[in-house]
């Protein structure tokens, strides 16, 4: 194994938070405990309420307070904006991470030529088990997150050179601006999967939030699929893939049948109110979803057991659905966007300065 110490490549640690007191300790205790230290940590507090900023005060990092609430996007910018080491690591203030996931994740980037991004997974297990809503969302976490070709910064590392060539986060968007970035990265760069690169998280443990949860997010997939086509058009962007340690070597499409047989599902249920053989049309739809979903259905089974699968099962019938239904919301913000002259793509650099924060 190469001496990962010897490269000295200094790594940013940058944490966004946002009313995470729950988590933000064993967060940050995490990043202390990694057996490659990080040469900076910066907790930027989007004006939290819940006290968590007291917590972070406990660490030796850098903190900085943004004068107002900016989102995920506007808070990783300022964090970028706040350090300099050459290397960045995006994590999550609900999330922790095993103590070699920084030492994995430059030995990845090191090892691989041309990499733009090396992208960690979720455990399979949560950080704090809240209940069946809970393990269900930290496993579908897990599971696609080991076989996507989508871009997430809970658990990331990106050369900085790469960062700034594509252009900061879009702070106008509150949700998916990670995805969003990564459709803007130049193509000659690598996006590397690895499942050696693990955090632990902390999901959402209400049945209704996880559903509003994926219905809200579901609702910018279009706009950002709008710009990420047209610069696709111009031959610019698209990382090459190049995942290690998953088992999965193609591009994975959005969930489009599948959400769609969910949704339909529940839409053609009340025609059994008119004939006890319409219920025939539900059953096709439940089938062709339960077919789309059958390997993750089938993960959940040998991982809990035959009651927990046919929990996944229910869970995922509903959390398809409200991701159909936020999507066709996201239909019509493109159109309006479009006849606005909005749904331009992103651009380097189009993305709003960072606000100037207080660092401590």
């Amino acid at each position: 194994m190469p001496d990962v110490m010897a490269w000295r490549a200094d790594v940013a640690v940058i944490v966004p938070n946002y009313n995470k007191k729950k988590t933000l300790r064993a967060c940050l205790e995490s990043v202390y405990a990694q057996t490659y230290p990080a040469a900076e940590v910066i907790v930027v507090d989007d004006v939290s309420t819940d006290g968590s900023l007291e917590i972070a005060r406990e660490f030796p990092c850098t903190i900085v307070e943004p004068a107002r609430n900016q989102g995920p996007a506007g808070a990783r910018n300022l964090g970028v904006a706040s350090s300099s080491a050459p290397l960045l690591f995006f994590l999550d203030s609900d999330t922790a991470l095993a103590p070699d996931a920084i030492y994995n994740a430059v030995k990845a980037y090191r090892e691989t030529p041309d990499c733009g991004m090396v992208q960690g997974i979720y455990d399979i297990e949560p950080l704090y088990d809240d209940g069946p809503v809970e393990r269900y969302r930290v496993l579908c976490e897990h599971y696609e997150r080991s076989q996507t070709t989508a871009t997430f910064l809970s658990c990331t590392l990106i050369p900085r050179a790469v960062f700034e060539e594509t252009g900061r986060l879009d702070e106008r968007l509150r949700d998916g601006e990670d995805f969003e970035f990564g459709t803007r990265v130049p193509a000659h760069y690598r996006l590397v999967v690895t499942t050696s690169v693990v955090t632990r998280a902390d999901d959402e443990d209400k049945f209704w939030g996880c559903l509003v949860e994926r219905f809200v997010r579901s609702t910018t997939l279009p706009v950002i699929m709008v710009r990420a086509r047209r610069l696709r058009d111009q031959g610019k962007v698209g990382f090459q893939l190049n995942m290690i340690g998953t088992g999965q070597h193609k591009r994975r499409k959005p969930p489009r049948v599948s959400s769609m047989s969910a949704a339909l599902t529940f839409v053609t249920l009340p025609l059994a109110l008119v004939s006890p053989w319409l219920l025939a049309v539900p059953a096709a739809t439940l089938a062709v979803h339960l077919s789309m979903n059958r390997r993750f259905i089938g993960f959940a089974r040998r991982y809990r057991g035959v009651r927990f699968a046919l929990w996944v099962a229910w869970m995922q019938l509903c959390f398809h659905t409200a991701f159909f239904l936020g999507a066709c919301v996201g239909l019509l913000r493109v159109a309006y966007e479009l006849s606005r002259r909005q749904g331009e793509p992103v651009r380097t650099g189009l993305a709003p300065a960072p606000s100037a924060g207080v660092p401590e």
